[in-house]
């Protein structure tokens, strides 16, 4: 498996990325674990013991996973999505590109399904890409979906946290 700590430069992109999400802050060290895959470490070992245990253990992951940086073909420029549990993680900072899901949205959702919602709901979420969902019954941050320009949102629920009916 492939690792890659990130540095002060690395981390910053990222962190301009969600920054649209609220998040201001992000105190974890961030590794990048594959193509695509960044995780969140905040463990007591420091860049370069991590750096040593990656080379001689062989080490499938580490951390967290909270997000995906994607390189986006039509706008040729990258961006990052957050997994659920990225969301979970720093759902405390999270305030922005926020959409409110009723009751028969959520759970389609939890199904699998793209949805569509209406004006009212992306009023306050801006331009089109990726967005965060809440649940409209608890409160919760419930996942990431994509906003296309005709209101609907793309499913990105893993399928093992998917209901089966």
């Amino acid at each position: 498996m492939f690792f890659k700590i990130f540095d002060k430069s690395k981390k910053k992109n990222f962190l301009n990325n969600v920054e649209k999400f609220g998040i201001e802050k992000i105190s974890e060290l961030l590794i990048k674990s594959g193509k695509e895959r960044i995780r969140a470490y905040t463990g007591g070992l420091s860049k370069d013991e991590l750096s040593q245990l990656i080379q001689i253990l062989p080490v499938e992951s580490i951390g967290l996973y909270v997000g995906k940086e994607i390189f986006n073909k039509k706008t040729k420029k990258g961006e990052t999505r957050l997994s659920l549990d990225g969301v979970n993680f720093w759902n405390k900072q999270i305030s922005e590109r926020i959409i409110t899901l009723d009751k028969e949205q959520e759970e389609r959702w939890f199904k699998g399904e793209d949805i569509d919602v209406n004006e009212n709901q992306v009023k306050d979420v801006g331009d089109k890409g990726f967005v965060l969902l809440k649940s409209s019954i608890y409160g919760d941050l419930i996942g990431t979906g994509k906003l296309s320009t005709d209101n609907t949102v793309f499913n990105f629920l893993p399928k093992e946290r998917r209901r089966r009916n």
